[in-house]
This record gives C-alpha cells, structure tokens and sequence, in this order.
C-alpha cells in the first residue's frame, strides 16, 4: 500500500518511543531526529568515530505500524544491553527517554521538534504556542541529570496509572 497518506498523526510519546526502540536495536551515535510535515528524519551514525551517517525516514504510518509492532513485543522478555556512553547509565536506552520526553512534549503542545544527541546529554527545540495566539522557540538541554529525573517522573505516572486502573 506504498503512496497511500497516512492515516493520523500520533502522539510525541507514541512516536518517539518507536524511533527510540528503533535507535537502540543497533549501535547509534551521534543521532539527530528533525520533525517533518509527514513524519520524521533521523539521521545517526552506526560507529562512534567514523562520519559514515544513516538516515531513516519515519512517515506517520510507518510509526503506527512499530507501535503496533512494539506493544505486541512487549512480552518477548528484555533486549539486549544498551552500548556506552550516556546510556551505560540507563537500563532502556533511547526508548524510554524518548517516551517520557515525548509525553513532556504533548504536554507543553510542541511542534516542529529537533532532538540532538550531544555527548552527554541531549539538545531538544521545539515551538509552541504562548496562550496569546502568539509562538515561541523553546530549547531545553537534557543532560544525565536531567535524562534521570525525567525517568523517574515517567515511572511515577505509570505506577499511579496502575494504582488508579485497580482502584
């Protein structure tokens, strides 16, 4: 079904979990994600010191079909370890920093998202929109710190989901 548009744009934390999990199935560094009208670019290199560059093209459909695909995989048991770096710190990688910036992201009504992998920490802009009918650029560094913390809210929300699913 090449050609056909997509069917509806997903949420950041939707998607960016996707791209997440996609970065960390193999080696990547250096990754920068850029939101287009159709999707996502993301461009990343598979080895550390080398300038050999991949870039993979996420249009929304292709993103509905990994969460799908994602959410089906979940009882499959752990993946592999993450590589070094900032990530040697974090158990899950990309995907679950991704997922809790992604849900930060819808909260404060972003659009037009630029992630950058910096060597300890992320670089992330974005527009939103001021409450007067006005928008302005926002950029917000992400260093270890701030990658825990931002973790640790993330798992807060969701053991209170659970609590509240049971209550």
């Amino acid at each position: 079904m090449a050609g056909l548009s997509p069917t509806r744009r997903l949420s950041y934390e939707s998607a960016l979990r996707a791209i997440g999990r996609y970065l960390d199935a193999e080696p990547t560094y250096h990754s920068s994600i850029l939101e287009v009208p159709d999707g996502f670019t993301v461009r990343s290199q598979p080895v550390r010191h080398r300038a050999t560059g991949k870039v993979t093209h996420f249009d929304w459909r292709k993103l509905w079909d990994l969460a799908v695909l994602h959410t089906a995989a979940r009882s499959f048991g752990r993946r592999k370890a993450p590589h070094a770096g900032i990530w040697s710190s974090f158990p899950n990688g990309h995907e679950d920093f991704f997922r809790a910036l992604g849900y930060t992201l819808d909260s404060e009504g972003a659009t037009n998202v630029s992630i950058d992998e910096l060597p300890d920490g992320f670089a992330v802009s974005y527009v939103r929109s001021d409450g007067r009918h006005a928008f302005e650029k926002c950029h917000r560094l992400y260093r270890a710190e701030e990658i825990e913390r931002l973790l640790k809210s993330a798992v807060a929300r969701r053991g209170r989901g659970a609590t509240e699913a049971t209550a």
